[in-house]
């Protein structure tokens, strides 16, 4: 699993640093939250013993990173992964939003227009 975070991490630090000289506003889909605070379980924030399957700290170190670095960027990351549901601030250009789920419940989260 850590092999396949840090190829993650790796394609999406090439990718993000080339649409944040683009793009004022951007929004990422990942299945995995990457960050701790991302990761929410019937109502609460996963414990350390479940943190390794339910985040990609190499993805959100990247993402930390990179939007440090470009505060004129907005970036929300919309995950899922844990069918917990909730949103976590990491900074002020970053949101991350995790969609709530239910197993053979599929339902809509939010509707994001963009023109």
């Amino acid at each position: 699993m850590s092999e396949l975070g840090d190829e993650a991490a790796r394609y999406l630090k090439r990718e993000l640093l080339s649409a944040v000289a683009r793009f004022p506003n951007l929004i990422l889909l990942t299945h995995v939250p990457p960050f701790k605070e991302a990761c929410w379980f019937e109502g609460r924030i996963s414990d350390d013993d479940f943190l390794p399957h339910f985040a990609c700290s190499a993805v959100g170190d990247v993402l930390v990173a990179i939007m440090r670095a470009h505060p004129e960027c907005r970036l929300t990351v919309l995950c899922g992964h844990t069918h917990g549901e909730g949103e976590a601030i990491i900074l002020p250009n970053l949101l991350i939003k995790t969609g709530g789920a239910e197993y053979c419940k599929p339902r809509l989260n939010e509707l994001i227009v963009v023109e």
